[in-house]
């Protein structure tokens, strides 16, 4: 991934239309008159923009990359440096002269978790924000979903090596590639999903530990019509304010992070049969750790692959 000072993945994230709109209209709705705000991960410093927009009496925004730079011309650029002090340093050693009535930060990843901020925006937590203060997102919800999806098993993924190729048989190759654990971004067609999506992680932001992204158990899933079980996608649900959420499902718009897919050894499945999907996934908590991702495995029956989610 490209470090968040790059012009071009800001780009990418604050045009996703989806993802902003919804923070705006979340934004307007949380920010009560006269409210002093934090931002953790500004960024371009928009979303401590639209919070001063919507009656923050202060905001304070801050930013681990040289992007603050950026964050603080574009605030004096929209007459709003009486209300925006942008910071270029560590959220988590932030601490500020007065506690904050709210935070706000838009640190969601792949699989919601695959960035590592959550760490820092915890600190910021616990550090800055009143007794009585409010998170934006306030909750989050991790979801999957089991999938029969021909094109990604078939044609893109795993499947490609069931047929021969001028006379010589590369089969042998599709276990190969499943043991690999290979994820990738993509939109799931909304049709290829066999039952609705479970929720195995929730957090709620005032309260949660980057402890308690883990979860280790089975999920029950009844398909809604027959098919074959090639596949898994994963993505998540952020409230935001009380009466917006983003939903990055494939039944939903389309985002930046579309849905983590995953390919699983093909098996068929009949609509109302129980299928049974035991899910171990962990997340490194460690806000020094070099690379991070988040680690899942998924079992049906006598099948099992681990994944990597980064």
């Amino acid at each position: 991934m490209k470090p968040y000072g790059d012009i071009e993945l800001q780009r990418r994230m604050v045009s996703d239309r989806y993802r902003t709109n919804t923070f705006a209209a979340a934004i307007r709705e949380a920010v009560e008159p006269g409210d002093v705000v934090l931002d953790v991960g500004t960024g371009t410093g928009i979303l401590a923009m639209l919070a001063a927009k919507a009656g923050a009496r202060k905001v304070y925004a801050i930013d681990a990359t040289d992007i603050a730079a950026v964050a603080t011309d574009l605030v004096k650029a929209n007459g709003l440096s009486g209300q925006v002090q942008v910071f270029h340093g560590r959220a988590g050693e932030l601490q500020l002269a007065q506690k904050v009535d709210l935070i706000i930060s838009e640190w969601l990843g792949n699989a919601a978790f695959a960035e590592g901020m959550l760490h820092a925006v915890l600190d910021a937590r616990d550090h800055n924000l009143k007794a009585t203060g409010r998170m934006l997102p306030s909750k989050v919800r991790l979801l999957i979903a089991p999938l029969d999806e021909p094109i990604l098993y078939n044609t893109e993924g795993p499947g490609f090596w069931r047929d021969e190729i001028h006379d010589l048989d590369f089969s042998s190759l599709q276990e190969v590639e499943l043991s690999q654990g290979r994820t990738i971004q993509i939109r799931v067609d909304p049709a290829a999903v066999l039952a609705p999506g479970q929720a195995f992680i929730e957090l709620e932001l005032l309260t949660a530990s980057t402890e308690d992204v883990w979860f280790e158990g089975q999920l029950n899933f009844v398909p809604v019509r027959d098919g074959v079980l090639n596949g898994f996608g994963v993505w998540f649900e952020a409230e935001l304010s009380p009466s917006v959420t983003l939903d990055t499902g494939p039944h939903n718009p389309e985002t930046h992070w579309a849905q983590t897919y995953m390919s699983f050894s093909p098996r068929p499945v009949q609509a109302g049969e129980l299928l049974k999907v035991s899910v171990d996934f962990s997340y490194d908590p460690d806000p020094d750790a070099v690379h991070r991702e988040v680690d899942l495995r998924l079992a049906v029956g006598d099948d099992q692959l681990n994944y990597e989610i980064d």
